[in-house]
């Protein structure tokens, strides 16, 4: 390869080869991240489009908190232990109840995930205009083959004005739980490790993203250094030249 190196032939031909070569890969990037920079709008078939806003988070007055609170607190203890579940009838929405009667919830056949509730702690996830989101933690009884869970549970407002209360949306597991046993909820967050874990993939697609800046700096930096090499290289056999001519 030394001796190849020492050609100016080779090194004039992987000079354009490089040259080529960088031109081609800066070509493949800008098609993969620049190819449509036109203006896309969309027009609607019939009357004016759909457009998604998403909800701004709200800060709830302390009376609001207490009484999502009180309602939440109500549906675990009354749906979620199955203990008198037809108390809990009233509490919950049309999306959950769904065609449900309040007899079916007497009798606890209900369309909601039980738990065999000792204690719950929980905290706000969200909160929204008409909409808020806690996360439940909840500890069973003692003895009960269960062990501590997480559960989502989000509540819609109905009526307006002095009418307006919130029902029980959702009920779902979340994942996630705790060791220690919490004494009797008093509305301080619960103490359970929801940390999202960095996954493989993650780190992987970040490493990934430097893959094409290596090759752009590779193809240019390869044909840069050559035309050094060969710019060195006549310079010194020309300097070489006029020596032996002189001499």
């Amino acid at each position: 390869m030394a001796g190849r190196l020492s050609s100016p032939r080779f090194r004039r031909r992987a000079l354009r080869v490089g040259l080529l070569l960088a031109v081609g890969v800066t070509a493949a990037l800008v098609s993969i991240f620049f190819w449509n920079t036109a203006t896309v709008v969309e027009t609607p078939l019939h009357g004016k489009a759909d457009l998604y806003v998403p909800p701004i988070p709200i800060e709830m007055a302390p009376a609001e908190r207490r009484a999502v609170i009180a309602t939440a607190a109500r549906f675990v203890e009354t749906a979620v232990r199955r203990d008198h579940a037809e108390r809990a009838y009233e509490l919950v929405g049309p999306n959950l109840r769904g065609t449900t009667t309040r007899d079916e919830w007497r009798t606890g056949d209900i369309p909601v995930v039980p738990y065999p509730v000792d204690d719950a702690r929980w905290r706000f996830d969200y909160s929204y205009a008409n909409e808020i989101g806690l996360q439940v933690a909840v500890f069973p009884r003692p003895g009960a083959a269960v062990r501590p869970a997480v559960f989502n549970l989000s509540l819609r407002s109905v009526g307006v004005g002095a009418k307006r209360r919130w029902l029980v949306d959702s009920w779902s597991p979340r994942g996630g739980g705790g060791s220690a046993r919490p004494s009797r909820s008093d509305g301080s967050p619960f103490r359970v490790d929801l940390a999202p874990q960095p996954s493989a993939s993650t780190s992987l697609g970040a490493v990934w993203l430097l893959v094409p800046a290596a090759l752009v700096a590779l193809a240019l930096l390869v044909p840069a250094a050559l035309f050094v090499i060969e710019r060195v290289r006549s310079r010194r056999a020309q300097k070489e030249y006029d020596a032996s001519r002189l001499s």
